[in-house]
């Protein structure tokens, strides 16, 4: 499978256990959003759980840059080329960590991801965790604007993908870091202001 995979231009990138039960993957293309634009290991740090499994994915090198890890305490997140249509092929990651005792609110600003009924073309999952192991939160795709989701924690993971056919406008999204004693959380995926 992986020796096809390379045929059709992409790389193979597997996240996996280190030493000392820390788990990382390798980056094979510099880019200035993802990796801090050098060729190496993406840590994720030491592990609590030790029968945690890691997958296996594939991009193709070729397209726009895109994902990364982001520190900021604001910021917005696009697909690569917004507001033109998106690249077929991609996969994109944005780990989002900021201050301890802080979480993070995610605000949808537009929304137009290629639609099928069980999102399984191109779409955009959100996790509630530094990873796309746990703490999954949702998968969205089509043109409507998901709901606001706030984290239960002081980071967030988005995953982005997308097949080899039909393109969509992408979508624009904004992070706010808050401390976590400023919101009254309403449920774990939305919050209201007191």
């Amino acid at each position: 499978m992986f020796s096809c995979l390379s045929c059709s231009g992409f790389h193979v990138c597997s996240a996996g256990w280190f030493d000392k039960g820390r788990v990382g993957y390798p980056i094979v293309k510099p880019g200035a959003n993802c990796g801090f634009g050098k060729i190496g290991i993406v840590d994720y740090g030491y592990r609590l759980n030790k029968n945690e499994r890691w997958d296996v994915y594939c991009y193709n090198p070729h397209t726009k840059e895109c994902g990364g890890v982001l520190t900021e305490q604001q910021k917005i997140i696009q697909t690569p080329g917004f507001p033109e249509e998106y690249q077929n092929e991609q996969i994109c990651y944005w780990h989002i960590r900021v201050r301890l005792g802080q979480r993070v609110h995610l605000r949808f600003l537009e929304f137009d991801v290629e639609d099928d009924m069980s999102c399984l073309a191109d779409y955009l999952e959100v996790y509630d965790s530094y990873d796309d192991v746990s703490g999954f939160v949702g998968r969205f795709c089509g043109d409507y604007l998901p709901e606001d989701i706030i984290s239960t924690g002081n980071v967030v993971t988005l995953k982005f993908l997308t097949d080899a056919s039909v393109a969509s406008g992408g979508f624009q999204l904004q992070y706010t870091a808050f401390n976590a004693t400023l919101m009254q959380p309403h449920n774990h995926t939305h919050y209201t202001e007191p």
